[in-house]
């Protein structure tokens, strides 16, 4: 009887033991089922993914080809919905649509194994031109005590810079586009105001010493490059001093000397290209652009002598009409013994124009005031000067072609 008890609690035991074998297995398979079954899901997820990201990258591959051809002054659109473009095994259309003024909206639709998606970018169109800011110096840039900077607008109809004007005081300007601009430096001392941005070069900053800035101080990711200035050749009219209030032709020439004597006027007719060695405006004289029949460029070789009260100004007081390019070379070099050039521009001096000197280190007297636009080597900016930034030159002085920069982007619903 014992050896019977034994055995069937030992069957008792070996059919327990079976049956959680057989619930265990059963639990395995149920949960290799699940894994399989999430693997699946995960996979399918994956491969989704993986299709929606090839759709963008074929989105991206689209509007890249349209600024490829906006740049090159083709049409921007890219295929369309009945005859799309092929791409890394999937399919691609770009529209190409106005959105303002200068702006452009490009629409992209991106195909991949029929999944689609769409992304839009929106540009705006920006003239080639190097006059952008009211300032720029290649070195540096200091602005002395109440300097003030700021824009205003010479084209016909918006009326000169006083009517363009808002409120009084220190803080009276107009526009606020008088961007300052370095590939050093900018210092901007007490009471100096800048209506507009301070653009120092890579690595440099904005030293603020009680001036102010409105917009913008961040770096720049480049320098700005000079471009050189290439002296004509034309015939050659020895030099002149004007006496008398006298005017110049229309036509391209060269003068050694050109001399204007106190509370004279010298008129230039334009269109006209006139080259000098050096050119002195003695105080109180004047040399006036009759810009009605096109711009004059002045190039000086030598010396820039501006005395007190003397100003040069298109009659339109469109500082496009006036282009003065200075070779002047004032800018010591320790290893070349050379005669520096004189650069001279006295307190209570006006230009209108666009000022270049690539060369040479400018330091502008007390009250000196520009319309239009500087660049220099270096500038030193002395007490209560002006700087009228005239935003007219951003299309006025283009050169013809164009490059986009980004507004906005964003991923748009697709529609097949």
């Amino acid at each position: 009887m014992i050896t019977y008890r034994f055995q069937e609690q030992n069957q008792s035991e070996r059919g327990g033991a079976l049956a959680m074998i057989i619930l265990s297995v059963a639990g395995l398979a149920a949960l290799a089922a699940a894994m399989m079954t999430v693997g699946l899901s995960s996979a399918r997820e994956q491969s989704a993914e993986a299709l929606q990201s090839q759709a963008e990258y074929i989105c991206q591959a689209g509007l890249s080809q349209s600024m490829y051809q906006m740049q090159r002054g083709l049409d921007p659109n890219v295929g369309s919905h009945t005859q799309q473009q092929s791409w890394g095994g999937g399919r691609y259309w770009v529209s190409a649509v106005p959105a303002g003024t200068s702006l452009t909206r490009l629409t992209a639709s991106g195909i991949d194994n029929g999944v689609g998606k769409s992304q839009e970018l929106v540009v705006r169109t920006v003239p080639t031109n190097m006059w952008t800011h009211a300032l720029f110096g290649k070195d540096s840039i200091n602005l002395d005590s109440s300097v003030r900077v700021d824009s205003y607008n010479s084209a016909v109809g918006l009326g000169t810079y006083a009517s363009q004007v808002t409120g009084s005081g220190v803080s009276a300007h107009a526009f606020v586009h008088g961007t300052v601009g370095s590939n050093g430096d900018i210092g901007v001392h007490p009471a100096s105001w800048i209506w507009g941005d301070a653009v120092p070069g890579p690595g440099h900053s904005v030293v603020l010493t009680g001036g102010s800035v409105s917009g913008s101080t961040t770096a720049s990711s480049s320098p700005v490059v000079f471009p050189p200035i290439n002296v004509p050749t034309y015939t050659n009219y020895g030099s002149a001093t004007f006496n008398t209030n006298s005017t110049i032709p229309t036509g391209d020439r060269t003068y050694v000397n050109l001399t204007v004597r106190s509370n004279k006027t010298l008129t230039i007719n334009g269109p006209a290209n006139i080259v000098m060695n050096n050119l002195t405006l003695r105080s109180n004289a004047s040399i006036l652009i009759n810009d009605a029949g096109g711009p004059v460029n002045l190039t000086i070789i030598d010396n820039f002598v501006l005395e007190q009260n003397s100003t040069l100004r298109p009659l339109s007081n469109n500082a496009a009409n006036l282009r003065i390019n200075m070779l002047s070379d004032n800018v010591a070099d320790p290893e070349v013994v050379v005669q520096l050039d004189t650069i001279d521009i006295a307190s209570n001096s006006t230009i209108y124009g666009c000022v270049y000197a690539p060369e040479a280190r400018i330091v502008l007297n007390s009250n000196f005031s520009l319309y239009g636009a500087l660049m220099s080597r270096s500038l030193d900016l002395d007490s209560n000067c002006n700087f009228h930034f005239d935003e007219h030159l951003l299309d006025a002085m283009a050169d013809g072609t164009y490059t986009y920069e980004m507004v906005s982007w964003r991923p748009v619903p697709f529609h097949d």
